[in-house]
């Protein structure tokens, strides 16, 4: 019992302890929030495809970048939420740097496979939920979140993205994962 007590308090402690970026929010019911974003800084991996097994090997591919996969060996503080992003080229995983403003800022990453750019997310529609990001839960408040849209004249003008708040050792009903859309 005092164990799970305290891998409770520790995910608890680790999850606020991460930044993440900031927003304005414009209106909220339930789970489901409209916000909108300034620009940031991302580092962008992408790949043909999405699962699993690629998410581990390109957060592998970023997470070497922050820990001093770069060209001046620094480590950038890691961030939340891991956003993946599955257009019909690519698939695409991003870490927020929020420490900077400017690309130039960042040191140059070791691997190629690592682009660092600005993403403007603007207005978008993002709902909330627990446990995994499995495909049947995304598919779940997927569709609620297209219900919402379509009873609130919300037209999306992106793919689906995942936000993934939490390390992979956080206790499910604490997980904090979000589905978002940009919206006109």
């Amino acid at each position: 019992m005092n164990f799970f007590i305290t891998t409770i308090f520790l995910t608890m402690s680790l999850a606020s302890s991460i930044k993440e970026p900031s927003f304005t929010l414009i209106s909220k019911e339930k789970n489901i929030e409209v916000r909108e974003y300034p620009e940031y800084v991302v580092a962008r991996t992408s790949t043909r495809g999405g699962d699993d097994e690629l998410n581990s090997n390109m957060f592998r591919v970023l997470a070497n970048y922050i820990f001093g996969g770069n060209e001046r060996g620094q480590e950038i503080p890691m961030t939340a939420p891991v956003l993946t992003k599955d257009d019909s080229d690519s698939y695409n995983m991003m870490f927020f740097m929020l420490e900077v403003e400017k690309e130039e800022e960042l040191p140059l990453p070791n691997s190629d496979r690592v682009l660092i750019e600005r993403i403007n997310l603007g207005k978008v529609v993002a709902i909330k939920f627990g446990w995994w990001a499995t495909k049947s839960n995304i598919n779940k408040h997927r569709k609620e979140i297209e219900k919402y849209m379509a009873l609130n004249n919300l037209e999306p003008i992106s793919d689906l993205m995942v936000a993934q708040y939490n390390s992979p050792w956080a206790i499910p009903p604490f997980r904090k994962n979000e589905l978002i859309y940009r919206v006109k």
